[in-house]
Parts: structure tokens; C-alpha cells; sequence
């Protein structure tokens, strides 16, 4: 029932029984449980044509019924937090700089850019969404942050406990992957979202599921050499995608480098171009979204990597694959922290 008033539009008891093939018997009862909640109301009535009879009675969502508190940590230097309604508005927005600590004053940042999240709500709070960098067991521990100096921390567990509701945890990449699959504005069941910042990952979407891997560390490409005798990355290999497309090594080429701005952003953007074509020859997928600082890539990266890319697969592989910027932004990775909630609590995406 939720899943199909969650699509933007209103519906009749009638409708909502065609849709779900519940008997109205059914379909009455639900709504009344949900009008109880306060999740959805009437909103008028619809009169078709010649209708005889009374005009069935319309039902959406009350976006302000329920709030969700989102948390972007994919900056390293800047915790996020927002309030979002169930309708995706951010409501409220706190942020709490990092002065680079670890471990556990991290976490302490952590709870209190939450805590001020959770003073601004204006409704219930339905659940805590946490995008943060590293790999995510879907128990939302995250078994390592190398930026937070984080190793097997229990960070779901931790602000359940701290503020008393459901917490969910993903990869900061898998998360703005479920926001672009959510609220992207597109139909692709099969996508990739590249999350460009300190580091470089990669969340996937497969035939409409979120998927992480076997091990929960699928999209970690950060790590994949496309240049054997590039620079030494910080892992022990040479020529490492992060070492030429993560925020820090891209502003330092720019700094430093005897190229011209559009040589250096070229080069990144063709060696994101290696990664993404044994990405989309594996994968065979519709859509490749770029989330990362536009200010700092410019205009035609999503060009050049789409170029770059091609150039290494097969053409019928290639031609309908489409690589762009989010339409959503700053807020990729809020927007699907919050949608991870929706998906856990009331089971729509």
C-alpha cells in the first residue's frame, strides 16, 4: 500500500485495491491504520466524467508526519546532518567540522552533529540514516574508515543506543547509489553511482536492489591501478584511480602541475574511464551518475570518462551506456541515508 502511495500521486480505495489485488475490505482496514498513524490523509475527491455517485475520496502521504535524520560523512572535514520529511525535503541542516581526530573523538563528532539533527526534528522521528565512507557490513559496522582510523566499530549499534532509534549504515557511495536509483528522476533499474571526494567508490544497483558484494566491499575502485608507473598510492601501489581522481590528488596535480587545468582533468577523467569500461563490461549497465565537486572536475569530465570509456569496450557494450553529474548534488548522500530509513521502516524506496 505504501510503496504505491509513496509515488507522488493520489489514489482511491479503489485504486489502491486494483494496484495491491487486496480485497477494499482489506484496503479500508490498512487505511484506517495509517490514517491513525498519521501517515496519510484525505485530500479532496475525484469526480471522472459521468460518474454516477459519490466521487471516491483521495489519499497521499503526509510528508511532515514523520521526519528522518540523514547523516553525510563522506567529508572528512565536515559532518553533516539533516532533518528530512517523508516527501525528501531536507527540513533542517546542522553541520560539525572535523579538525582531523580519529577514533573515538571522531565518533564523538559523530553523536553530536547528530544530537543537533535530532533538536531541530519538527515530527517523530522515524529512523537515523548514516552515509559514511569505508566498508559497511549490513549491520552497519563498519569494518574499516581509513580517514577516521576506524576498525570494526559498531557505528549502527552505537547511535541506536545513544539515541533509541533504528539506525541504519551504508558505504557513502551506496547510499548516494539508492538516492540516485530513489530520486534520481530517471527509470534505469541498473546503475552506478561514483563517489568522488577524499577517496574514490563506486555503488551499484542491480535489477532495482541496492548490492554491496559478497563481502560488503563491492564498488571500492579507488584502489583499482589504471597506470602501472603512476604515483605511489597510499595503499603500497602505484598508479591507484585515487591517486589521479580523489579531491586531494586532483587539487594537487592542479597546484603543482606543469599542464594546463584542462590537461590534468582530462587525464583524470580518462583514467576514470579504464575503471568504468571493465565496470560496464562486467555489469552491463544503463547508467553511470558522478558525485563529486564540479567546481573541481569541470564541465566536460562526465564527457571525457564517457569517451575514455568507450574507446575500451566492445561499441554494442558501450552505445547505451549514459555518464552524467547527480541532479541531486551536495545532498546525494543524505537524500539516500534518508531512503535507506524509508526502505527498512516502511518498506519504500
Amino acid at each position: 500500500m505504501l510503496q504505491h502511495l509513496f509515488d507522488g500521486s493520489e489514489h482511491s480505495r479503489a485504486d489502491l485495491a486494483r494496484s495491491t489485488g487486496l480485497t477494499a475490505a482489506t484496503v479500508g482496514a490498512i487505511v484506517g491504520e495509517l490514517e491513525a498513524r498519521g501517515l496519510i490523509l484525505e485530500v479532496g475527491t475525484r469526480r471522472q466524467g459521468s460518474q454516477v455517485g459519490k466521487p471516491p475520496k483521495m489519499l497521499s502521504v503526509r510528508p511532515e508526519s514523520r521526519n528522518v535524520i540523514s547523516v553525510d560523512l563522506s567529508d572528512p572535514t565536515t559532518f553533516r546532518a539533516a532533518v528530512v520529511d517523508l516527501g525528501g525535503s531536507v527540513v533542517a541542516s546542522v553541520n560539525v567540522e572535523n579538525p582531523g581526530s580519529a577514533n573515538s573523538e571522531t565518533l564523538s563528532l559523530v553523536d553530536k552533529v547528530i544530537e543537533l539533527a535530532i533538536a531541530k526534528a519538527t515530527a517523530p522521528i522515524l529512523g537515523i540514516g548514516i552515509g559514511t565512507p569505508g566498508v559497511v557490513t549490513a549491520s552497519g559496522s563498519v569494518v574499516e574508515a581509513s580517514n577516521f582510523g576506524w576498525h570494526d566499530v559498531g557505528l549502527g549499534i552505537h547511535v541506536e543506543d545513544l539515541t533509541g532509534h533504528p539506525t541504519y549504515v551504508s558505504n557513502d557511495a551506496n547510499a548516494a547509489a539508492i538516492a540516485e536509483y530513489s530520486r534520481g528522476g530517471h527509470h534505469c533499474r541498473n546503475l552506478a553511482v561514483v563517489k568522488i571526494g577524499s577517496g574514490v567508490g563506486a555503488g551499484f544497483v542491480l535489477n532495482g536492489q541496492p548490492y554491496g558484494g559478497e563481502h560488503a566491499s563491492a564498488g571500492e575502485i579507488g584502489h583499482l591501478v589504471v597506470a602501472d608507473d603512476g604515483p605511489r598510492c597510499r595503499c603500497g601501489h602505484r598508479g591507484c584511480l585515487e591517486t589521479f581522481v580523489a579531491v586531494p590528488s586532483l587539487e594537487n596535480a592542479l597546484a603543482e602541475s606543469g599542464a594546463s587545468a584542462a590537461e590534468v582533468r582530462i587525464d583524470a577523467a580518462e583514467r576514470l574511464g579504464v575503471a568504468l569500461a571493465a565496470i560496464v563490461a562486467i555489469l552491463d549497465l544503463d547508467l553511470i551518475v558522478i558525485a563529486g565537486p564540479r567546481r573541481l572536475l569541470g564541465d566536460d569530465f562526465c564527457a571525457n570518462a564517457s569517451k575514455s570509456l568507450r574507446s575500451r569496450c566492445l561499441e554494442s557494450v558501450a552505445e547505451s551506456v549514459t555518464v552524467r553529474f547527480t541532479s541531486l548534488d551536495d545532498d546525494v548522500v543524505l537524500l539516500g541515508a534518508a531512503s535507506l530509513v524509508l526502505s527498512q521502516e516502511l518498506g519504500v524506496a
